[in-house]
């Protein structure tokens, strides 16, 4: 396979595994962070099917990381990677408490407008969890 398509194909199963996961369910959730990853050590982070996934991830984190608790392989954020990665940080991003700076400006614009709710969603689980006792 030439160089070309195996870059083609990287950012096209990044998008693919993405859309299926969150506009059907199906799919396996570590995959795309894995994909994530490789489609940055390919430097197809410009590539039009990359944005596109990448927006619709942090658009749907939520929900993704509810599938990832479901999956067989739960994720928790990577703290050995670069906080520059965002994907191995996506808790921190759901949380709202991700550096927006760090994000491309495709991302930050999202994650600006999120943000607040996301936080304000935080702020209200925790004061849930402390209103039932446990046991």
């Amino acid at each position: 396979m030439s160089e070309l398509n195996r870059k083609l194909d990287t950012d096209y199963v990044y998008f693919a595994e993405v859309e299926l996961l969150l506009n059907y369910g199906v799919g396996y959730p570590d995959i795309i962070v894995k994909l994530r990853e490789k489609v940055y050590q390919e430097k197809l982070e410009d590539s039009l099917y990359v944005r596109k996934a990448d927006r619709k991830l942090f658009q749907n984190v939520h929900r993704f990381l509810e599938l990832m608790e479901n999956s067989d392989e739960p994720l928790e954020d990577d703290d050995s990677q670069p906080i520059e990665k965002w994907w191995w940080h996506l808790h921190k991003i759901a949380k709202g408490r991700y550096p927006s700076l760090m994000l491309k400006e495709y991302l930050r614009d999202v994650y600006r407008k999120r943000r607040k709710y996301w936080r304000y969603r935080e702020r209200s689980l925790e004061s849930h969890r402390g209103a039932y006792p446990a046991g």
